[in-house]
């Protein structure tokens, strides 16, 4: 008599676990078309990309009061220099200011040359990409990297910005930007 009182307790806890296991299985179902039908009206829901990309809300803060803003074609890296060549859609911005390594050590003044090389690599890449902007814009709406800067004869500067993996990131600043050396289309959009 005690023989089959276990197997009837492993015969009795088998169909409770194979009872409970169609019903656990049909919410699942249930959920998963559910989901089928809602994810191609989620994709279609989603606003269409901007043309500034990541860049989007800074490029127009930046032309609030008045500017112009065109795509850059071609960023050309001076590594021994540490410095850029900015080249857009009406020609050349001109060279960017140097970077400085910093560090106490040599290793760390390495490891800064490596992160200042990488991020050239990456603005070099989102030119080509078309994801880079050349934002010519007035004086009073930029920010001043440099405090006590005496190079204020133009009240036009410009910054060269860019969408790095979705991110929007200032390559390089121009304190002072010379209407006359711009292309006359350039210069007509400033005045726009």
């Amino acid at each position: 008599m005690n023989a089959p009182l276990p197997v009837v307790l492993a015969v009795a806890l088998l169909s409770a676990a194979i009872a409970t296991m169609p019903v656990d299985a049909a919410p699942r179902k249930k959920n998963t078309r559910t989901l089928a039908a809602v994810s191609p009206a989620a994709s279609v829901a989603q606003p269409p990309t901007d043309r500034f990309l990541a860049c989007d809300v800074r490029v127009r803060d930046y032309l609030r009061e008045g500017g112009a803003v065109t795509r850059v074609t071609k960023i050309e890296v001076d590594d021994a220099r540490l410095q850029l060549n900015i080249q857009h859609e009406y020609g050349e911005a001109g060279k960017s200011s140097r970077k400085y390594l910093r560090g106490d050590t040599e290793e760390e003044m390495r490891k800064n040359l490596r992160g200042i090389l990488d991020e050239f690599a990456a603005a070099a890449k989102a030119a080509t990409a078309g994801r880079a902007w050349y934002v010519v814009a007035a004086r009073k709406v930029m920010p001043d990297p440099r405090e006590g800067s005496g190079e204020t004869t133009s009240p036009w500067t410009a910054v060269v910005l860019a969408d790095f993996d979705g991110k929007c990131r200032p390559i390089t600043f121009y304190q002072s930007v010379d209407r006359t050396k711009l292309d006359p289309e350039l210069n007509k959009k400033l005045d726009e």
